[in-house]
């Protein structure tokens, strides 16, 4: 059996904390739940299958993987939109977190028997979503009308990489990678 899954970047308490709060707004404000479906998180490897049986083999694949990388300072830039759908957090587009997004992606597309992973190359825009798919054209804009304006200037130190699974109503972490290239 098939299983989705996807791999993130999750920002430490209080920072996750926050940003859920951000979410909740959103959902209380203007009914946008969604997002609520994940913890926060920066996307760095889009949602994949992976069969069961091949669960083991994913997680040593992504054992290995984080074995060479060392913990990277993400820092969150204001808000952004992907229009007329998406309101996020922007990330900067550091190189080590380009890097390591190119070099998962290049792990699941040399590994399709483990990473059911055939989606085209577009370029990585880092962001933190904070409200999708259930907006409407009127309710996106009002959203992005509250937070266009207002900052959010942050950052935190990602040393670990989570794997996320979808459990038929949301997405809960698998597993957590430690960023750790020193052992």
């Amino acid at each position: 059996m098939n299983q989705l899954y996807f791999t993130a970047l999750i920002p430490p308490a209080p920072l996750k904390d926050n940003i859920q709060e951000l979410k909740l707004e959103i959902r209380n404000k203007f009914g946008s739940k969604h997002s609520l479906n994940a913890p926060p998180h920066i996307t760095l490897l889009s949602p994949f299958r992976c069969e069961k049986k091949n669960r083991d083999t994913l997680n040593s694949l992504l054992k290995n993987f984080v074995q060479k990388l060392e913990p990277l300072e993400v820092t969150f830039d204001d808000f952004s939109t992907f229009p007329p759908k998406v309101v996020f957090i922007d990330v900067v587009k550091s190189p080590e977190l380009t890097e390591i997004q190119s070099k998962l992606e290049k792990v699941a597309r040399s590994n399709p028997d483990i990473f059911n992973y055939n989606y085209d190359e577009r370029p990585y825009h880092p962001h933190l979503t904070l409200a999708f798919k259930d907006l409407d054209k009127s309710t996106f804009y009002d959203i992005w009308n509250k937070f266009k304006d207002q900052e959010f200037q942050k950052s935190f130190e990602a040393s670990q990489l989570y794997l996320l699974k979808h459990n038929g109503e949301r997405w809960v972490v698998a597993n957590i990678f430690k960023l750790d290239a020193a052992n």
